[in-house]
C-alpha cells in the first residue's frame, strides 16, 4: 500500500493548488508489485484517458484509479477524497497503515507502520514480506540497538562510575544527577532534530550530517570557552540562559521551514551558510551547559566527577535512538521540542546547586580568584 500513500500526497498537492476534485486530475495503473501515478494540473480528457488505457493494455497492467471509472480500491478512493489530515488519520487507524501526507517534518515516505499502534504491529507481523514487513524489521533493528547500547552504557558507563556518587553530598548526588541526565537528553534530541530537519534543505542525509556535526560541535565547542568569560552561577543568569535556549528550539520548527520555501532553490552554498545560520546560536548555548554543571557541582565537591560524567554519557548514547524513534513515529519538531523542555526543566535543578551553601561560597572564591590577580598583576605592574 506504498501506492497509497503518494495517492495521498498528491491529492494533498493538488488541493493545496486550490483543485476541488483531485480525481479528476489523478490516473494510476499497476500490477501485483508495482504502481504508477499520473497527475495532471488540469482534468484528464475523453482523449487523454483513452490513450492512457490503450498503454495499459499494451503493458498488461490494471487500472485502479481513472476519472471515468468506480475504483477497483476502496481504500485509494478513500484516500483521494479524505479532505483532511483528520480524515486521513481516521483511515489509517481502519486500515493500520499511515496515510499521512509526507512533510519535510515527518520526511520518511518508506515507513507506514505506526509504532504506536498495536493492531498495526499485529498487521505488519501477518503480512510475511512487503513494505510494512520491512518497517517492522527496521523497527525491531532500532529497538535492538537501544537495548544494546542500554547494556554498554551500563556496564562500560553506570555501574564503573557509581562508587563516586555514594559518597557525595545527598543534594549534590540527586540534582547533579538530574542536571546532567538532563543536559545529555536534550543535546542529543536537539542535535538529531536539527540534523534531520536540515536533510530535506541541502538534499542529502549525508550533506545534512557533515554540515550539522561540524556546525553543532563548532557551536557548543565555542560556547564552552565563552563560559569561561561568562560564568552562569546566578540564578538570574541561569534562568536567562535556559529560557533563550528553551525559547529557541521551540520556536525554530515555526519559522525555519519559511527560510527553507525561500531559498529551497538557490545554491548549495548558501543554503550550507543558512544551515548553520540556524545551528550557531542554539549549538553556541548548549554550549553553556556542560561546563556551567561541572562548575556548579565541584564548587561543592569533586568526588562524584566521574558519576556526572558517565550519566551525561548514557544519556547521550540512548538519546539519539531515542530521537530517531520519535521523529518516525511523531515528528521532527517533537524532537526539537523535546530538547527544549529538558533545557528548561534544567534551570531550576540548576539553582539548587548553586543555593547549596558550601558550593556558593567555594563557587564565589572560584570566580572572585581570577579577578584577583589580575589586580595584583596590575598593581605590580603600577609599580
Amino acid at each position: 500500500m506504498e501506492a497509497g500513500w503518494l495517492l495521498s500526497l498528491a491529492a494533498a498537492a493538488l488541493r493545496d493548488q486550490g483543485v476541488g476534485q483531485p480525481k479528476a486530475h489523478l490516473f494510476m495503473a499497476g500490477s501485483d508489485r508495482l504502481a504508477t501515478l499520473i497527475v495532471a494540473k488540469s482534468p484528464f480528457t475523453a482523449q487523454e484517458l483513452r490513450q492512457l488505457r490503450a498503454e495499459v493494455a499494451r503493458l498488461g497492467f490494471n487500472v485502479l484509479l481513472s476519472p471515468d471509472q468506480l475504483d477497483r480500491s476502496q481504500v485509494l478512493a478513500q484516500i483521494v477524497e479524505a479532505r483532511s489530515p483528520k480524515a486521513l488519520a481516521a483511515l489509517s487507524t481502519l486500515q493500520h497503515l499511515d496515510f499521512s501526507v509526507t512533510t519535510d517534518n515527518r520526511p520518511f515516505f518508506f515507513n507506514q507502520l505506526n509504532a504506536l499502534d498495536p493492531a498495526s504491529i499485529v498487521f505488519a507481523l501477518r503480512s510475511g514480506d512487503g513494505i510494512v514487513h520491512g518497517n517492522l524489521l527496521a523497527t525491531i533493528t532500532l529497538l535492538i540497538v537501544m537495548g544494546g547500547a542500554g547494556l554498554l552504557v551500563l556496564f562500560t558507563m553506570i555501574f564503573p562510575a557509581l562508587p563516586s556518587v555514594r559518597r557525595a553530598p545527598v543534594a549534590l548526588a540527586r540534582y547533579g544527577t538530574f542536571y546532567f541526565l538532563l543536559i545529555g537528553l536534550g543535546f542529543m534530541f536537539t542535535e538529531i532534530g536539527l540534523i534531520q530537519r536540515l536533510s530535506t534543505f541541502l538534499g542529502h542525509p549525508v550533506c545534512s550530517l557533515a554540515i550539522g556535526l561540524f556546525g553543532i560541535i563548532l557551536a557548543t565547542g565555542s560556547g564552552s570557552l565563552l563560559s569561561e568569560r561568562i560564568p552562569i552561577t546566578t540564578a538570574h543568569r541561569i534562568v536567562g540562559w535556559a529560557s533563550l535556549l528553551g525559547l529557541y528550539l521551540v520556536l525554530l520548527p515555526l519559522w525555519f521551514p519559511e527560510v527553507v520555501s525561500a531559498f529551497e532553490g538557490r545554491s548549495l552554498l548558501l543554503r550550507v551558510l543558512i544551515s548553520l545560520a540556524a545551528i550557531v546560536p542554539s549549538g553556541l548555548l548548549m554550549g553553556f551547559g556542560f561546563p556551567t554543571g561541572m562548575r556548579l557541582a565541584n564548587a561543592i565537591s569533586t568526588g562524584p566527577t566521574p558519576w556526572f560524567w558517565a550519566v551525561n554519557g548514557a544519556a547521550g548514547v540512548l538519546a539519539a535512538s531515542m530521537a530517531v524513534a520519535s521523529s518516525i513515529a511523531l515528528s521532527i519538531d517533537l524532537s526539537l521540542w523535546i530538547g527544549a523542555a529538558c533545557y528548561i526543566l534544567i534551570a531550576p535543578i540548576a539553582i539548587a546547586l548553586a543555593s547549596q551553601p558550601q558550593g556558593a561560597t567555594a563557587l564565589k572564591a572560584s570566580i572572585m580568584l581570577p579577578h584577583a590577580g589580575r589586580l595584583r598583576a596590575q598593581v605590580g605592574a603600577d609599580r
